[in-house]
């Protein structure tokens, strides 16, 4: 990439020591999702973070509000009595859980060398303050906007975005915008999501084979530990790689094995686990299932085996399925049917539509554009597995903030940003919203 350019190099330096403070604030903030309770929807932790963010922005001395208690926004520009529109940018304060597969202290900001470590670092608190941030230089150097910028400070998107349709029952929506939470250069399409779990009924009492299935099961990533423990006494402990599932190539995963090893017993419970073992096994892309769907614009689908479970006498294996923008959920499903034992079902748990904005908006060709003349790289529109609140409002799309090359980093233990990532993208912001808002003499 490009050398950080001069000017904003200048400017960045003479605040980096606050802001890397205010990002260890937030980070500071445990914000996993927990039970609701009087103010706090999504639990305390969510809270607690908007509330920080939105006081080091007050201390910034931007306008501020908060929705439904778990949406907070900070602005900058003309006052809505001037100017209705907005210009949004969308991210979140919500994070997943940690293990214990961390080195450093996981609700903190540690530097060692060019990385920050943290829980949120990447996914989503550093680059979301790093908008804000960007923000705060454009504002200390009295750049004049003609239209107003948003900065929307989300909770619950790790836990399934309950959150912006409460913020858009009481605010307009934006008329573009991004949210910086998935990978430059500017992403103009989301695939397909299928979180699916296959049950198999257990009538002939195989299920007295098992006495517990163990593990730390997530839809958010690939399981790097498990044990089988039989009935007999016989206890197998399998141990991996954990990675994101929107990366599960990365992983080792460790349900494969131990589906292996189980289907060496007897009955129903051995028929699932053959199944599994010959059906699934360590297969990202569906291949056997018949599922391996493909196109220029996505790529191969993608399979996360994510779970196992013994419960009501059924057993039960989980799978996220992440489809190319061109395959539809109906052509997934019926296809996944097809090839099934006889007595299994199909229990669909999330099912997100692929979500597609025209490339050739000016405004995603402009953030391309950007993109390039700040690192040198290919700045044509791409398409992403992940997950964003960009699906939660028209004409949002992702753009940052990992760059080419990085993958897996989200989800497990020592999450980590590159500090010269961090300053980089936080350029990109900076010139973005200065090209898309700022006023110009005609």
């Amino acid at each position: 990439m490009k050398k950080i350019r001069t000017d904003f190099q200048t400017l960045f330096s003479q605040y980096e020591v606050d802001f890397l403070a205010n990002l260890r604030r937030v980070l500071r903030e445990p914000s996993v999702a927990g039970p609701k309770t009087f103010g706090a929807p999504f639990g305390v932790g969510p809270k607690r973070a908007l509330e920080t963010v939105l006081q080091i922005s007050k201390e910034m001395g931007f306008r501020t509000g908060q929705v439904a208690d778990c949406v907070g926004w900070v602005e900058y520009g003309p006052t809505e009595d001037q100017q209705s529109d907005y210009f949004g940018i969308l991210g979140h304060l919500d994070v997943v859980d940690v293990e214990d597969d961390w080195q450093y202290a996981p609700f903190d900001l540690t530097r060692v060398d060019n990385y920050l470590y943290g829980r949120g670092v990447l996914d989503n608190k550093g680059p979301l303050m790093a908008t804000l941030f960007a923000l705060y230089l454009i504002k200390i150097q009295n750049i004049e906007f003609q239209q107003r910028v948003r900065i929307i400070f989300g909770t619950d998107e790790e836990s399934g975005s309950r959150d912006i349709p409460l913020y858009l029952q009481h605010e307009k929506a934006p008329i573009a915008g991004f949210t910086p939470d998935c990978k430059f250069p500017a992403v103009y399409g989301e695939r397909g999501l299928l979180d699916i779990q296959l049950t198999l009924p257990v009538t002939d009492g195989s299920g007295q084979q098992i006495k517990a299935l163990d593990g730390h099961f997530d839809k958010s990533f690939i399981p790097d530990h498990a044990s089988l423990i039989l009935a007999d006494g016989t206890v197998k402990h399998y141990t991996g790689r954990k990675a994101p599932s929107n990366a599960p190539e990365l992983a080792e995963n460790v349900l494969p094995p131990l589906a292996a090893d189980g289907s060496q017993l007897t009955g129903q419970v051995g028929q699932f686990f053959d199944w599994v073992t010959t059906t699934i096994g360590t297969q990202t892309t569906g291949q056997n299932l018949g599922i391996d769907f493909q196109d220029t614009a996505s790529g191969a689908l993608q399979v996360a085996f994510y779970g196992l479970s013994l419960e009501n006498q059924s057993m039960s294996c989980h799978l996220t399925c992440r489809y190319p923008i061109s395959t539809t959920e109906d052509a997934l499903l019926t296809q996944i049917q097809t090839g099934l034992l006889p007595t299994m079902t199909v229990t669909v748990k999330r099912r997100y539509p692929s979500q597609i904005t025209n490339p050739e908006l000016p405004f995603i060709q402009q953030l391309g554009a950007i993109y390039e003349a700040d690192t040198g790289l290919d700045g044509t529109p791409v398409t992403t597995t992940g997950v964003t609140y960009a699906r939660a409002l028209s004409n949002i799309i992702a753009f940052g903030p990992s760059f080419p090359g990085q993958k897996g980093i989200a989800h497990k233990g020592n999450e980590w940003l590159k500090f010269s990532d961090w300053q980089m993208m936080m350029q990109i912001y900076y010139d973005a919203l200065i090209a898309l808002n700022a006023k110009t003499d005609k």
